[in-house]
């Protein structure tokens, strides 16, 4: 067999292989969340943390992880969870004063930083709560 042939034959094999690879990892990312945890220690992604590949990402994920188990042997899940949630509240609450503040001083209409999350209606609208009265007697 020519070694050209064959180095070509080659590389469109590995070409392909690179195509099928992509595809492999585009459905393991959206399929993700859905999978087993025997198949996301096998994912790529996972390969990649654990392996150091990208070590600002890994350092940035295991030092999280490490922080939140340390927090979690100090305080209770309950504790810890409200604190992180209070914590992302504070967070959104600043940027949206922030983003009323740039639109204030440039004069621009930008309107609410969160307007392309959906809407979601509150528990209890005005037209379903019973009156006051019939509840209490």
């Amino acid at each position: 067999m020519d070694p050209m042939t064959q180095s070509d034959k080659i590389s469109s094999s590995q070409g392909l292989a690179d195509g099928q690879n992509a595809a492999k990892e585009s459905k393991l990312s959206d399929s993700f969340l859905s999978s087993s945890p025997v198949s996301l220690i096998q994912s790529p992604q996972v390969k990649d943390l654990i392996h150091w590949r990208d070590p600002k990402k890994s350092g940035l994920v295991f030092g999280l992880s490490m922080l939140l188990l340390l927090s979690l042997a100090a305080f209770s899940f309950i504790s810890v969870a409200s604190y992180l949630l209070l914590a992302l509240l504070c967070v959104t609450i600043t940027f949206r004063i922030y983003k009323s503040v740039v639109q204030a001083v440039q004069k621009s209409n930008d309107g609410h930083p969160f307007n392309a999350l959906p809407q979601f209606p509150s528990a209890a609208e005005p037209n379903h709560a019973p009156p006051p009265h019939t509840v209490l007697v």
